[in-house]
């Protein structure tokens, strides 16, 4: 059989990776009849042909079609076709089995070529859909790659997600990083792939940047604001605790002086999830251990600093104080606009002194920091006067605890709680515990019981030491009222549980 380039087997067995000729191509057809003529003589001239060359077809003619490359097929396969034993007479006797032959040869060439031109097109455009990795999609995975990697580093340093809610976001993290990284360094993406994880590693590019600037910045405002503290507790959210409120009566940054118009003792217990408030009016009869047990009335330790409040409230319920958190005007207005505002029951309406163009209605009102200041500042519209309003500042607190340890809170405002508080607060709690008690609160998010307490007196007018011996209003203590306090205080602080009756006074549960 003739030796042929270009047979049917050969074109149904195409490779997607070889290049067909395309129709219009051009064919040398004069070049081939040449050949063949040499081919002829050298037959007919040699004594050992190595293959038979066989006459034309009788009747066949050369097709100059330049434009058909299966004009050139037909050519060639009808030589080929004839037998190397069979002699060339016998395809003039039988010329039309011959012509058959060749037209089903020419319908199934077509077929093939027909189906692998398409193959071919289909494949040339999946080659032709996917991108090269450019050089900005290198930088852009390097840049992806530090941020996550820093912004993981502040996460795990800072501590302050619980270990379920870590794992859970670290893994949805990872796996978008992969998907990010193969996207975007791959050959074999396609365009829409490659757009979309580009759209996505930017953004969490944005993301990684502000997170880890949130990291920071939690830390710098705790290491700023808190202060060394010999009486911490080993831990506080397995111990119980006691820690002081104290609140100045000044506006401005948290190192300005002033009366301690507001103090609260703070006492908690994280086992049984149990915060007992105990206020003591500004005017009460305290003596304080700093100025050889001098008796003044509490509002004017403010003066000599909070270690002096706090030895007062020592001395005066018999008891530790662990911490202490300091605050002013500033600091409650701008906390509690940070967290979107409180919403407070009061027991009667009023329109405060200090904001004439609000009034207070009976019973729930939503307070921004400027309302919710002034309402727990007056007194003047009641008739218990400083009585009702410890009532109101309690009712305060209690509304802004609830708010700030809500999880939603705690993640969605933490931030702008801390930016909101720079500057405008001082307390004992170390950075570490602080970010401790957030993790606690998003792991356990703890149903608090909180119970209110406060202690009374009687009037009188005594000489107190910052008046310099003067006379001055102060309430005078209570015996039965502090040790009621006390005994509140041990119960909460010894895991006992606590009741309130229906007319609001707070006792040891029966059987405690």
């Amino acid at each position: 059989m003739a030796n042929n380039d270009w047979d049917l087997d050969d074109l149904l067995e195409f490779k997607f990776d070889r290049e067909v000729p395309e129709k219009s191509k051009k064919v040398d057809i004069d070049n081939d009849r040449k050949l063949y003529e040499e081919l002829r003589r050298e037959s007919k001239s040699s004594s050992a042909p190595a293959f038979d060359v066989p006459e034309p077809l009788s009747g066949h003619k050369w097709i100059d079609d330049d434009n058909d490359i299966f004009a050139q097929y037909d050519r060639e396969h009808a030589f080929s076709r004839v037998s190397d034993n069979a002699p060339v007479e016998e395809i003039d006797e039988h010329p039309h089995h011959n012509i058959k032959e060749i037209e089903a040869i020419k319908q199934a060439s077509q077929e093939a070529y027909d189906r692998y031109r398409s193959n071919y097109t289909k494949n040339k455009k999946k080659r032709s859909g996917r991108r090269k990795v450019t050089k900005f999609h290198k930088i852009l995975t390097v840049l992806y790659l530090i941020s996550f990697g820093v912004f993981a580093a502040s996460i795990v340093f800072m501590n302050v997600l619980p270990f379920v809610m870590g794992v859970a976001m670290f893994g949805v993290l990872i796996l978008l990083s992969l998907v990010i990284l193969i996207q975007t360094r791959s050959n074999k993406s396609k365009k829409w792939g490659k757009v979309l994880a580009t759209l996505a590693a930017m953004l969490l590019i944005v993301f990684y940047g502000v997170g880890t600037a949130y990291s920071l910045g939690t830390l710098s405002f705790l290491s700023g604001s808190s202060v060394k503290n010999a009486s911490a507790v080993s831990d506080v959210t397995k111990h119980s605790f006691n820690f002081i409120i104290t609140g100045i009566d000044v506006d401005g940054t948290i190192d300005e002086e002033g009366r301690s118009d507001v103090n609260m003792m703070v006492s908690v217990n994280p086992k049984t999830h149990q915060i007992l408030m105990t206020s003591v009016p500004r005017d009460y009869e305290i003596y304080m251990p700093d100025f050889d047990n001098a008796m003044d009335k509490l509002t004017h330790t403010g003066f000599y600093g909070v270690q002096t409040t706090i030895g007062a409230l020592e001395q005066l319920f018999d008891t530790e104080v662990n911490y202490y958190v300091k605050v002013n005007f500033t600091t409650v207005e701008r906390f509690i606009d940070a967290i979107g505002g409180i919403d407070v029951e009061s027991e009667y309406e009023f329109t405060p002194v200090k904001l004439k163009s609000w009034t207070v209605k009976e019973g729930v009102n939503h307070m921004n920091g400027k309302q919710a200041l002034a309402f727990a500042r007056e007194r003047k519209a009641f008739v218990d006067g400083d009585r009702q309003r410890i009532k109101n500042q309690q009712l305060v607190f209690e509304a802004l605890l609830k708010k700030a340890t809500s999880s939603r809170t705690m993640i969605l405002s933490y931030n702008k709680v801390l930016s909101s508080l720079t500057n405008y607060v001082e307390m004992s709690f170390s950075s570490r515990e602080i970010r401790k008690l957030v993790k606690y609160q998003l792991a356990k998010n703890p149903d608090w019981k909180i119970f209110k307490n406060t202690v009374g007196g009687g009037d009188g007018m005594l000489p107190t030491y910052s008046t310099g011996g003067e006379y001055a209003y102060v309430m005078t203590q209570d015996a039965e009222s502090i040790e009621n306090a006390k005994s509140l205080m041990n119960a909460v602080l010894e895991g006992k549980a606590l009741q309130t009756s229906e007319d609001g006074e707070v006792t040891v549960a029966p059987g405690e």
